[in-house]
């Protein structure tokens, strides 16, 4: 079971943040001499690049949306065909039972194509139980066992993609909250790095000072936010 989904500790983008974090770098090893007395050795500035290369390198959610979306997509073709298959077959059910009765109603078919997922899985397992049962009956209005074995190679087939949907949707859910541990550790070091490099250079140098000024935002369109850190 997935826990309780973490919380970004910071407004940007993420793309925004790994832009930061270069520039931001950048400015760290040009003044890493008057950094290192503050605590800012070259350890500290490798440590920070290495955070954010390690959080460039996480999937990103539009690749596993793609991977889920793909997933579903094999499910619903599976799903699709199954369901055509079932009503092939209590078509010709019905051609010897009356829909209201109970020989008919013993198969459980209705509301399955638009019911939920398990539910068709069961269901469709049940038609094929039921119908090998009687096979004799339907035989002469066209019903095989050759059909019935289609359809429950289907309901194999539907339970295995419905299993990889599945996975796949977990998957992006821990990805997403991996992805959002690792930015905030890069965004913590990155807000105390130029917080640093703003005290340093405060009443020194009000450029260098810009430099480490770090313009928390979010993207446009999306609910504002503190602007400076």
């Amino acid at each position: 079971m997935r826990q309780v989904q973490p919380i970004a500790l910071f407004k940007m983008p993420q793309s925004e943040l790994i832009k930061v974090s270069f520039d931001k770098h950048s400015y760290l090893l040009r003044d890493a001499a008057e950094l290192a007395p503050r605590g800012v050795d070259a350890a500290r500035i490798a440590a920070f690049n290495k955070l954010r290369q390690d959080f460039e390198l996480l999937p990103t959610d539009i690749e596993l949306d793609g991977t889920k979306q793909e997933a579903t997509q094999a499910k619903e073709k599976v799903q699709a065909a199954a369901v055509t298959q079932l009503q092939a077959i209590m078509g010709i059910v019905g051609t010897v039972h009356d829909v209201r009765s109970a020989s008919y109603r013993m198969f459980g078919s209705a509301g399955l194509a638009t019911g939920p997922e398990a539910e068709l899985y069961v269901g469709l397992l049940r038609v094929v139980r039921v119908g090998r049962a009687h096979l004799a009956d339907y035989a002469p209005k066209g019903l095989t066992a050759a059909m019935l074995d289609a359809l429950a190679a289907s309901a194999t087939e539907f339970l295995a993609r419905l299993g990889t949907q599945q996975d796949a949707e977990t998957a992006r859910g821990r990805a997403a909250d991996v992805r959002i541990l690792a930015g905030n550790a890069l965004y913590e070091e990155l807000i105390d790095l130029c917080g640093i490099g703003k005290a340093l250079y405060a009443t020194t140098d009000a450029r260098k000072y810009d430099d480490y000024v770090v313009t928390d935002a979010p993207a446009p369109g999306a609910t504002p936010g503190p602007g400076e850190a």
